[in-house]
């Protein structure tokens, strides 16, 4: 597996930010094992899809609307993935730049879910994960989460910071658009932050050097 096959296509702005604003339609039924649709076709269908409403007849409390839910449960599912990820930084890399900079966002990520789960709480949901094995932008699956843990140093480092690029992006994105289409002010709060926190930390994801000094 290179960088390139971790860095999935994905669909325009204007369509994922479209898709994360409705907040209401559920992933695709597929979260089997088969293998990942490439180019444009794939990576609308999965933008069309990148969040969840609460499940039929299920009540929220106080001022969450679907959107808050949907945005809620969808960033929980992709901050667990790139916490696994971020992870295998310190038995896999060999670059002290990529250490540096996946100590903090490792940090960061923790705070995010606990803060994630604790609105999920209030909201009165469940804390399942509705997004399982599914396929789609900014989400490290399964399978490239054991790609990668099977990699060393310079070719770690590639697909590492691949993955975290694309994970950032997308979390930027809809966080974006969560602050739009949300109600709940105080998940407007975290997305905000999180848009901000993506963005800051995408601007120093480092490029993969030779290795430690």
């Amino acid at each position: 597996m290179t960088a390139a096959a971790v860095t999935r296509r994905v669909a325009s702005v204007a369509v994922l930010l479209a898709a994360a604003t409705l907040l209401t339609t559920g992933c695709g039924d597929g979260g089997g094992g088969g293998g990942k649709p490439t180019g444009e076709g794939r990576s609308t269908s999965a933008a069309r899809n990148a969040a969840t409403r609460p499940p039929d007849g299920q009540a929220t409390s106080g001022t969450f609307n679907s959107s808050d839910i949907g945005w809620i449960q969808l960033m929980i599912a992709m901050d667990d993935q790139a916490a696994l990820l971020l992870g295998l930084v310190p038995d896999h890399s060999s670059d002290a730049g990529v250490e540096k900079w996946a100590k903090p966002v490792a940090a960061g990520h923790r705070g995010e879910l606990v803060q994630l789960r604790e609105l999920l709480s209030r909201a009165g949901v469940p804390d399942t994960n509705p997004h399982q094995g599914h396929d789609m932008p900014g989400m490290v699956t399964e399978d490239e989460l054991r790609t990668i843990e099977g990699t060393k140093d310079a070719a770690f480092d590639a697909l590492f910071l691949a993955a975290m690029r694309e994970h950032l992006d997308q979390a930027a994105k809809i966080a974006h658009s969560e602050r739009s289409a949300g109600t709940d002010p105080s998940t407007k709060k975290l997305a905000a932050s999180v848009e901000k926190t993506s963005l800051t930390w995408r601007a120093r994801l480092p490029e993969a050097t030779s290795g430690r000094p």
